[in-house]
């Protein structure tokens, strides 16, 4: 493992008065923690969706202090350095939270000091509960004055760090931090103003230079023979149920992570059919006598990892708690707003099929019933494991709980070798 590169080495001094000299960069797919853009009076951030003010002085020089090495929980966002008056730093940062609790942004916040044992304060910024510490320290430079506010926010702690010799110049900035404002992420550009520059750490744009490339447009989608499809590139075969058909051409060309009328896709940027592309979709008919108001489905996907959570890591261990974690947060922001799974959190599931991981996102949601203004409870479930750097996903839906238990049980076979997966309990 290479040790960690000297902050003085990987300083990136470009003055704030020519945010033309920042080199020009695409930002990914989908938004990472550090997405961001950077104008003369504002940051802003695209993943987290906040802007904050910056200082009006000629003195301040944005600093790239990402570290190269990976630091799969710690996120360099944004930072400012002034030499006037003594070094000052705004530093912006989010650390990815495990098992998070209550108080995760109150204990980030604090910092010891002459502010001895009174602890953060709590305010409100931008509509978000803020936990805030101010403290001087006594230097050989003379008194450091030290804040930090810290916020939860998706999993995540945000944290805003100055220090500052020169109280006035401290005094701008802690303004600079009460002044952020959070809006949906999605408006990130209209909100960074035309006179905006994407900017993203030398460190993530390594990150995602180092993301496999997949090509959705030109994957083998396999082919049906009766009851089991067959794909020969990713090297499976899959048996529905007895009972269960091919709904429609199951070979669709640009399908996306959707059935018709049901928006299951995530919002993605540019067209769907670059992102994911359906593979298999099957349902089962009503069996004499039988009501059915919803008809059940299975459908096989086949998608583009960096177009839904490009720092996703497939976990490679079942027992790898850290990255059942943090693969599981990474799926709650893939599909977040969509029926595939709630907003707040997932119970993820593994399962090991042939030596390959398997997980199961469980996910009760509601639709509406046509003609009317009741909703119906539908069970569904995604099973995604990663073949060849692409996610193949099944997504199962019914309105029986017990049916979606026996559709799930479905034989997948490797190499020839048949095997059983079955949620894992």
């Amino acid at each position: 493992m290479r040790g960690r590169v000297p902050i003085s080495c990987i300083l990136l001094c470009l003055c704030i008065g020519a945010p033309a000299q920042i080199a020009p960069i695409s930002l990914p797919k989908v938004p990472v923690p550090e997405s961001g853009f950077v104008s003369l009076h504002q940051y802003t951030n695209s993943f987290f969706g906040f802007s904050m003010p910056l200082p009006n002085d000629r003195h301040f020089r944005f600093e790239d202090l990402s570290e190269t090495e990976n630091r799969a929980v710690q996120h360099f966002l944004f930072a400012e350095k002034s030499m006037d008056k003594g070094l000052t730093l705004l530093i912006v940062s989010a650390t990815q939270v495990l098992n998070s609790r209550a108080d995760d942004a109150q204990k980030a916040a604090f910092l010891p000091g002459m502010q001895g044992t009174k602890g953060p304060e709590g305010l409100a910024i931008g509509g978000r509960l803020f936990w805030k510490s101010d403290v001087l320290e006594k230097t050989f430079s003379g008194k450091l004055r030290r804040l930090r506010y810290a916020t939860s926010l998706g999993g995540f702690v945000l944290q805003f760090s100055i220090s500052a010799y020169s109280n006035r110049t401290a005094e701008e900035l802690k303004e600079s931090i009460e002044s952020i404002k959070f809006f949906d992420p999605a408006k990130a550009g209209e909100i960074a103003g035309a006179d905006a520059r994407p900017f993203l750490p030398q460190a993530a744009r390594m990150r995602i230079a180092g993301a496999p490339q997949v090509d959705i447009a030109h994957l083998d989608v396999g082919r049906v023979s009766g009851s089991v499809y067959v794909n020969s590139y990713f090297g499976f075969s899959y048996r529905f149920a007895d009972g269960w058909h091919v709904a429609g051409d199951p070979k669709p060309e640009g399908a996306g992570l959707a059935a018709p009328g049901q928006a299951l896709r995530p919002a993605i940027p540019g067209p769907p059919e670059k992102c994911s592309r359906g593979l298999l979709r099957a349902t089962r008919d009503a069996e004499p006598g039988e009501a059915q108001s919803f008809r059940p489905e299975i459908m096989v996907v086949a998608a583009d990892p960096g177009c839904f959570a490009l720092d996703a890591k497939f976990p490679t261990s079942l027992h790898d708690e850290q990255a059942m974690q943090l693969f599981g947060q990474a799926m709650v922001r893939a599909f977040s707003g969509t029926q595939l799974t709630r907003q707040d959190s997932v119970t993820l599931r593994g399962v090991n099929v042939d030596d390959h991981i398997f997980l199961e996102m469980p996910n009760d949601t509601a639709i509406p019933v046509p003609g009317s203004t009741l909703l119906k409870k539908i069970h569904s479930s995604l099973v995604l494991t990663s073949i060849k750097d692409y996610w193949v996903v099944w997504i199962f839906q019914s309105e029986s709980e017990s049916e979606l238990d026996q559709i799930m049980k479905s034989a997948i076979s490797f190499a020839g070798e048949a095997s059983e997966s079955s949620r894992s309990h």
